[in-house]
């Protein structure tokens, strides 16, 4: 078994309001080692907290063309920014980021697990049990 290696980054994203005006909103991007293929975001606007596990590369293709079929979508908007929306069954948040810190915060997890070798960090055996258990 692995150590568990984490990194983590924080960030601010500009939440669309319905009126077009951008809000900001902070946010936790985390990745670890032994969930290779996710980063979590977790949005906190005051008291509320709202998290969403999205996929890595998502992310990465997301900078460089629309990407995302689902509920978590990512696509360029400009040189410098990203469109990110999420919806579920009772919304739909749009929010832009900086392409450059999502790019830093891919670049500090592909230090942790390289892109390509993320099925030699998950423990297949470990995942089956859970879901026999």
């Amino acid at each position: 078994m692995r150590n568990v290696t984490r990194v983590g980054a924080d960030s601010t994203f500009a939440f669309i309001a319905p009126s077009g005006r951008p809000l900001p909103v902070d946010v936790e991007l985390g990745y670890r080692a032994d969930d290779p293929h996710a980063v979590t975001m977790t949005f906190r606007m005051g008291r509320q907290e709202t998290v969403w596990l999205v996929s890595r590369d998502l992310l990465a293709d997301g900078l460089i063309t629309t990407s995302g079929a689902g509920d978590v979508r990512l696509r360029p908007h400009n040189s410098t920014t990203a469109v990110l929306e999420l919806r579920s069954d009772v919304s739909h948040a749009v929010f832009h980021v900086r392409s450059s810190e999502l790019q830093e915060f891919l670049n500090s997890t592909y230090d942790v697990v390289a892109p390509g070798c993320e099925n030699d960090y998950v423990d297949f055996d470990a995942e089956l049990r859970k879901l026999i258990d």
